[in-house]
């Protein structure tokens, strides 16, 4: 996720103007072309709340709007900008002219309609048939300036200068909450998504969701401005004068047509006489019936948008409903985020453990390989011991009385060889004695008589 975040001049001249005010609101951002997302969301969890009465409060709402399109933006990185092609001269000029054509016919219309239908009371003073047709021609004038102007100019894609207003920034940051709500539910269903990018995207959550509480302040104010008495009687009072406009175009209309269906059948015909008013009177009520239940809302509304009151963006802003769905979807965000955070957490303790339980196996194979290792040489070495135990000559130990000349044996009498030979108790002896003497014992006796012994 990119972090840099580019300051448009929009955003920087808000910075300047409220560091002329109060530059502790603004010093993070202060002489900056650029910052980050980090600085950003502590920039929103640390600014102070600013009363709406303020001077500052717009705008700390309009920079909060602003920095929340950046934003928006930089977790766009790849999306393609808008077009900002600017408008043609041609398209201006017929602007300039469609505007001033329509001013000076809505003017006439105006004052003609109301000036006709008093003339029909001669007791009316002509002053006063002129001041009333100068007051409704200028009614006339500003309802096509906020209607039909404003379709002309979006037809010819020429862009209507108006000075922001409060309700503009609040719905501008409103819609720029949905926005980004709506992007980082994308961003965290992106499978290379990282625990970072998770605990950023849950910081910014948290963010909007407060922001969008925040907001309640002002939905507040708006709707209670929006239905003061003073704001009523004054859509009241434009909307009939207004209604009186269409109601005297449709009865001259109406009498104009009457007459000239009249004058087909009688050559001689007045236009007050009662046939031509009650016809007259008809086609004027059905003007007004249109009007009232198609032009009138959008008059009411002329006079809450000179107040800064749009109905239409209030809707968009304060409607109960609206609110609370996306309350609701930023709830299930920061809980969705939190989940995927747990679960990213388990999975890196659960590699961790495996990666431990691999280092101690990968110990215990190195220690059994050393025991093994051990094991082969200590039964190396038994081998050798046994070999060599082998190959050696078995030697053992001298009798005690080897160095003695044994004393000369008494000779035996051959009767007696019975007993020497014939005994099985001498016979065990002699050949015990035999056994139990060395063959080298007996080779040294030998030599030191000088007589080979008659029983080898």
């Amino acid at each position: 996720m990119p972090n840099s975040v580019t300051l448009n001049p929009t955003t920087q001249d808000l910075i300047h103007k409220l560091g002329l005010i109060n530059p502790s609101l603004v010093k993070p951002f202060e002489h900056q072309t650029t910052t980050d997302i980090d600085t950003i969301i502590a920039w929103y969890q640390t600014c102070p709340t600013i009363k709406s009465n303020e001077e500052a409060f717009f705008l700390v709402t309009s920079l909060r709007a602003n920095l929340l399109r950046e934003l928006n933006k930089s977790l766009n990185s790849g999306k393609q900008e808008e077009d900002t092609t600017k408008t043609p001269m041609s398209a201006k000029a017929k602007y300039a002219l469609l505007a001033l054509a329509g001013i000076t016919f809505f003017g006439c219309e105006g004052f003609d309609g109301i000036t006709a239908f008093m003339g029909i009371f001669p007791s009316i003073p002509s002053l006063a048939i002129f001041a009333t047709g100068l007051a409704f021609s200028i009614i006339s004038m500003i309802v096509f300036c906020s209607f039909d102007l404003v379709e002309i100019s979006k037809n010819l894609g020429v862009k209507s200068s108006e000075t922001p207003q409060l309700i503009d920034a609040a719905l501008d940051e409103f819609k720029q909450i949905k926005a980004m709500r709506a992007r980082l539910i994308r961003l965290a269903k992106e499978e290379t998504v990282t625990r970072d990018e998770l605990d950023k995207y849950l910081r910014l959550a948290k963010i909007l969701l407060q922001r969008h509480k925040e907001l309640d302040e002002i939905r507040m104010n708006l709707t209670l401005a929006s239905e003061s008495l003073f704001l009523t009687a004054a859509k009241e009072l434009t909307a009939g004068v207004a209604g009186m406009i269409f109601f005297s175009g449709g009865f001259f209309a109406g009498q104009t047509v009457s007459l000239a269906i009249a004058s087909l059948f009688v050559t001689t015909m007045s236009a007050t006489a009662w046939p031509i008013v009650v016809a007259a009177i008809v086609v004027g009520l059905a003007a007004l019936a249109v009007y009232w239940f198609v032009e009138r809302p959008g008059i009411e509304n002329l006079i809450s948008r000179w107040k800064g009151l749009d109905k239409e963006k209030i809707d968009e802003l304060c409607k109960i409903d609206l609110v609370d769905k996306e309350a609701g979807k930023l709830n299930d965000l920061i809980k969705d985020l939190d989940s995927q955070i747990k679960r990213v957490d388990e999975t890196a303790a659960d590699k961790a453990q495996i990666e431990k339980m691999k280092k101690e196996i990968d110990r215990l194979k190195q220690e059994n390989s050393e025991l093994n290792s051990k094991v082969a040489g200590a039964e190396q070495t038994i081998d050798q011991l046994t070999k060599q135990l082998k190959e050696r000559p078995v030697m053992e130990s001298e009798p005690a009385n080897a160095g003695s000349v044994d004393a000369p044996m008494a000779p035996s009498d051959p009767t007696d060889s019975f007993q020497i030979y014939g005994s099985s108790a001498a016979g065990h002896s002699f050949f015990g004695m035999k056994k139990s003497a060395s063959t080298g014992n007996l080779l040294h006796l030998a030599r030191k008589e000088n007589t080979t012994p008659k029983w080898i």
